[in-house]
């Protein structure tokens, strides 16, 4: 069941409102109001820093917008793939294709101390979208993704990895990850998404979510969820793959995630659409519910909002959506 739907198209400007929120409890909160917040050029990754949300892009520049409206604003440029952004207390973080620069966050979103406190990021080709962090532990976490289809990674292709605030003490916490482009943390618990091999069907393998255990590998090349992946059969897997928590449906291109204290603690997910398959899936975002501490359904949550890349929640509780193909950051108010 749609929570929030709209008859806008994928690059609308403005949605009218349809429906009603619902909160796990089962109450009603109330009308909706579906908006455009600002037009930013193939929005990705968001960071909810105050009452500014800075948006990464596809290319080389990163924006801010105000929540209280009025635009997007071009606050850095000059990266490669500037995808990434996360902030802490005063301090914003770009992960791009081959960095991760850090600045100073000051009076409406100008950023001031251009650092970068890690170079030379593996190449991962196709997959270099960079998705960045700030745990629990106060550490940077990065995905780099794998620069293939199928194929055997090299050094720290295909691994999320973390590392201080100044870019030292790098370490491996995950492997055998093909491309996760969106993680977020539940119960002290990374869960991160991973998208699945193209050209084995309409049908297989899966998109994941999985549940970090530091050092832990996850099964790439070898596995797709539980499915082996074509080249690899017979291959014998370095370590015992930890499987996925939940399978989502195959190439609906699971990215970015956030857990919203709105929902109860559940997950929403950005599935960006596929490309591959004979009948479209995804371009929508999805509700993940949790019982018992563990995942069980993934219900359509949003339509309408082209290719959703990313999804945060602002201070007031509403629901943030950035899409690439529209050029948008959507806004979702109860």
């Amino acid at each position: 069941m749609d929570v929030f739907s709209s008859k806008a198209g994928f690059f609308s400007g403005r949605m009218r409102f349809l429906a009603l929120a619902a909160l796990a409890s089962g109450v009603a909160l109330g009308p909706a109001r579906a908006d455009v917040l600002a037009r930013v050029p193939a929005a990705r990754e968001m960071a909810v820093c105050g009452d500014t949300v800075f948006v990464g892009t596809k290319g080389s520049s990163v924006y801010a917008v105000p929540l209280s409206g009025g635009g997007a604003r071009r606050v850095a440029r000059g990266f490669s793939a500037a995808n990434g952004v996360a902030c802490t207390g005063d301090r914003l973080f770009v992960a791009s294709r081959d960095s991760v620069t850090a600045f100073d966050i000051g009076r409406g979103g100008a950023l001031t101390g251009r650092r970068d406190i890690r170079r030379g990021l593996p190449n991962s080709g196709a997959h270099s979208y960079r998705y960045i962090a700030v745990g629990p532990d106060s550490r940077l976490y990065v995905s780099f993704g794998s620069p293939c289809n199928i194929c055997r990674p090299r050094g720290l292709q295909g691994t999320i990895v973390s590392m201080n605030q100044d870019g030292s003490d790098l370490r491996r916490v995950a492997w055998g990850v093909r491309n996760s482009v969106g993680f977020d943390w539940r119960g002290g618990t990374m869960y991160f998404t991973d998208n699945g091999a193209d050209g084995m069907g309409d049908d297989i393998p899966p998109d994941e979510l999985n549940g970090l255990r530091p050092g832990g590998f996850y099964g790439f090349p070898y596995f797709g969820g539980q499915t082996r992946l074509e080249g690899f059969e017979d291959a014998s897997p370095p370590e015992r793959q930890i499987p996925p928590v939940f399978d989502f449906q195959a190439h609906v291109a699971a990215l970015g995630i956030h857990f919203f204290r709105s929902l109860g603690g559940d997950a929403l997910v950005a599935q960006h659409g596929s490309w591959d398959r004979s009948v479209p899936v995804g371009y929508q975002v999805v509700r993940v519910r949790f019982r018992g501490g563990r995942p069980v359904s993934a219900t359509t949550f949003l339509r309408d909002v082209g290719r959703p890349v990313d999804v945060k929640e602002a201070p007031d509780g509403s629901i943030l959506v950035s899409d690439d193909a529209g050029g948008a950051v959507h806004i979702f108010r109860r």
